[in-house]
């Protein structure tokens, strides 16, 4: 959680008065188990948070716990039921100024380009007279 807090805090930084809005993906269950008030508390920084499922690694399932555990605990983030979904919605939110960050091990790191890519179609079809 200090890891991400410190980027969520060079993020607020850079941003000044603009927004910030993350995709993170929590490693691993016993991590989330542990420390899931922690992240809710270093992601509160973000206007925005979308939470992925957690990568797992080499751990199995714990039963009952799930992202949910820091979404629970964070006013301005919601669980994301898919890498997909949390894109679109990322990318709905962006605009000039915004700072996108994602968070995270696992196949969060995948999702940077994807943001890159939703966000040059929102682009063009800005730029569309037909669209």
């Amino acid at each position: 959680q200090t890891e991400v807090r410190a980027a969520l805090a060079a993020a607020r930084s850079v941003a000044g008065h603009g927004r910030v809005h993350v995709m993170f993906q929590p490693h691993l269950f016993s991590r989330t188990r542990e420390f899931a008030r922690e992240f809710a508390a270093a992601l509160a920084a973000a206007d925005t948070v979308r939470v992925l499922e957690i990568y797992p690694a080499r751990e199995d399932p714990i039963p009952g716990v799930t992202s949910h555990l820091i979404t629970d605990s964070l006013p301005r983030g919601s669980y994301a039921v898919s890498a997909e979904a949390a894109v679109g919605e990322i990318a709905a939110m962006a605009a000039p100024g915004v700072i996108v960050l994602t968070v995270g091990a696992g196949d969060v790191t995948a999702q940077g380009p994807e943001i890159l890519k939703a966000l040059g179609e929102k682009a063009g079809q800005a730029e569309s007279p037909h669209g």
